[in-house]
């Protein structure tokens, strides 16, 4: 339910354009003028054909709009300068916002605005580089990189309006993703020397993921626990896909990170656990079930493919705590 405060910002946006509208020239007022008597002379076809246009808008338009890049050529070729992990990040950002359209922040009027995996999806994604961009401005004296990580914190779903500031104007999701991404690639065209030995960043960066993938475990196991008895649960969708995104960011980066950090891995004797890691990830975010389920663990019938998801993601978070005691006794 709307409360007084908002309800009194709407009251003050609507005078504000209708401050403007009282100013507009008087060729555009007669023309206006006619639109509204168009609409009453034709309000009874417009009311039959204006469902109708929706219907086909919102189907056709979500339909085109849609598009769940679960890409395994994933962008993590050797960077020419800087590290590898920093030009992936900035090209999956690029990929999400720009390439495609970042669906999370679409109002309305957009026909995208129904849909509801996908934006999860790009939610996912971007919530695992924020996670990674920050361990790395750990590890490195950057302002880039710092920026970078405060910029990937921004709310996924601001269009114009902010949400949470009496709807006053505010940078798009977007934009200030379009921002990190700047931030990053300066990091790599002015590298500087790490605060840790290498062989440390990449221990920082793989453990500070699987704790992640520890939470990613625990959202799951929730909406499972909460609502997997449930007739339909209408947010299982949006706890897989938003987990989904979240796998391929990590995937991307550990295959990115392997070629940062190649010489340690091998030295290590990690390179095929890595390659049985990102399998795993590869798993878990390939599943496409036409629909999410999240049935009784024990039913016969009905299937939980949250339960499913979290199999492959627990897989990881094994297969990663390996890597990484494999990591610290070769570091010791």
């Amino acid at each position: 339910m709307l409360n007084k405060r908002l309800i009194d910002t709407i009251k003050l946006r609507l005078s504000e354009v209708w401050e403007v509208l009282k100013r507009i020239n008087p060729v555009t007022k007669d023309r206006i003028y006619e639109g509204i008597l168009f609409i009453k002379k034709s309000w009874k076809s417009i009311a039959v054909l204006l469902p109708v246009f929706l219907v086909l808008y919102y189907t056709v338009g979500s339909l085109a709009t849609n598009n769940i890049d679960k890409s395994l050529i994933a962008m993590t070729k050797p960077s020419s300068k800087g590290l590898t992990v920093v030009s992936a990040s900035a090209d999956l950002i690029e990929r999400e916002v720009d390439d495609k359209m970042w669906t999370a922040n679409l109002p309305i009027i957009f026909p995208g605005y129904v849909l509801d995996n996908m934006p999860q999806f790009q939610l996912g994604i971007i919530n695992s580089l924020k996670t990674v961009t920050g361990v790395l401005a750990h590890n490195y004296e950057s302002e880039n990189l710092n920026k970078a990580a405060e910029l990937l914190k921004y709310p996924g779903n601001v269009w114009l309006l902010s949400k949470t500031d009496n709807l006053s104007l505010a940078p798009s999701s977007g934009a200030q993703y379009r921002k990190a991404r700047k931030e990053l690639l300066k990091f790599n065209d002015n590298l500087i020397v790490p605060k840790a030995d290498s062989s440390q960043i990449l221990i920082n960066v793989l453990d500070v993921i699987n704790r992640n993938l520890s939470s990613v475990t625990a959202d799951l196991e929730q909406q499972i626990r909460e609502h997997s008895t449930d007739f339909v649960d209408t947010q299982a969708d949006n706890a897989f896909y938003y987990a989904q995104g979240r796998l391929y960011g990590y995937y991307v980066v550990i295959k990115a990170l392997s070629e940062d950090f190649k010489p340690q891995i091998l030295e290590a004797e990690q390179y095929e656990n890595i390659t049985i890691l990102n399998k795993n990830l590869e798993n878990g975010f390939l599943l496409d079930p036409w629909i999410v389920r999240n049935g009784k663990p024990d039913a016969v019938f009905a299937a939980n493919h949250l339960f499913i998801l979290n199999y492959y993601v627990a897989k990881a978070g094994y297969q990663l705590s390996e890597i990484i005691n494999a990591l610290q006794k070769a570091n010791n």
